[in-house]
């Protein structure tokens, strides 16, 4: 491996905030997909095209890791058909209710679902100062649902699109928090069997849609998302992120996905022409608020994890 990319591959910093930039840049092309393609079919394809590519390169490796994968398929099916495919198909359909801003801050509600999960599920000591963090973050997720407006917090009236991105990030949060029982293997080749249930899952809703007549085939312009989905988001993006949570650990990796709003507001200001308004940077700052409360805090037996 040469030294500069060995240097990029050996640091949890350059990976993870390699990823978050192209997951960011994935809110930028679902809100772009509205009318040019079908949800279901833009996931489908772009999960098939990873898998396909994944498949010419590492088809070797596949055979011999078999035999892991075969002892524990129920982890490896949650992980690819809930956890990827899962936060995939309620994100899709989250962009076609609400802003890629939105889709954006939505996701630095991760770091604190994954802190949520890891207490009640792998009953992760957790002290009062990171429970205040997750209060505030949780909180500004509040402000960024309801619009900043009281009156629907207490009518509990919510945009349909950004409660589908909640449900996304707890999808993706419990995918986060079951890599640490990731298998000893390459993130690439773990990457190649979690996207054969996704794209099984997918294909699923593709018929639903196909059933529904909902289906939209894509133009160029589609081809291009589903391209741009393929390589960045679904293959590197999570090769990134593995290598981050082998590195540094789900916690600590959790935590760069707060970098997912930033960019991703930017990018919706910048390329969408979107408006950027005082409730968005309220609750972005409440969310990354609470999460530098709760990673500041830890306990020494929590940073050693």
């Amino acid at each position: 491996m040469p030294p500069i990319i060995a240097l990029f591959w050996n640091s949890p910093h350059f990976v993870l905030v390699g990823a978050t930039l192209m997951w960011a840049g994935h809110t930028i092309a679902a809100r772009l997909s509205v009318d040019e393609i079908s949800p279901m079919l833009l996931m489908e394809m772009r999960w098939a095209a990873c898998l396909g590519i994944l498949l010419v390169f590492y088809r070797r490796q596949v055979a011999i890791e078999w035999p892991k994968v075969r002892a524990r398929l129920g982890w490896v099916a949650a992980m690819g058909g809930l956890g990827m495919a899962g936060f995939t198909i309620f994100f899709i359909l989250a962009a076609q209710y609400t802003s890629a801003v939105n889709l954006g801050i939505m996701q630095g509600a991760i770091p604190a679902f994954v802190m949520l999960i890891g207490l009640l599920v792998l009953g992760t000591s957790v002290g009062l100062v990171q429970i205040g963090g997750l209060v505030l973050c949780l909180l500004g997720v509040a402000v960024l649902v309801t619009g900043g407006s009281l009156e629907l917090l207490l009518d509990m009236t919510f945009n349909r699109g950004d409660l589908l991105m909640l449900i996304a990030c707890l999808c993706y949060a419990g995918y986060t928090v079951g890599l640490s029982r990731r298998m000893a293997m390459s993130p690439v080749v773990m990457l190649t069997f979690f996207s054969v249930p996704a794209t099984a899952m997918l294909l699923a809703c593709v018929w639903l849609e196909y059933a529904q007549g909902a289906l939209i085939w894509p133009g160029i312009k589609g081809l291009l998302i589903v391209l741009y989905c393929a390589i960045f988001p679904s293959m590197l993006a999570q090769i990134f992120f593995m290598r981050g949570v082998e590195l540094a650990g789900p916690t600590r990796s959790g935590l760069y996905i707060n970098l997912v709003p930033i960019f991703a507001a930017l990018m919706a200001v910048l390329f969408l022409t979107e408006d950027l308004y005082l409730y968005h940077l309220l609750s972005l700052g409440m969310v990354l608020g609470g999460i530098y409360l709760a990673e500041r805090h830890k306990s020494d037996s929590q940073a050693k994890a």
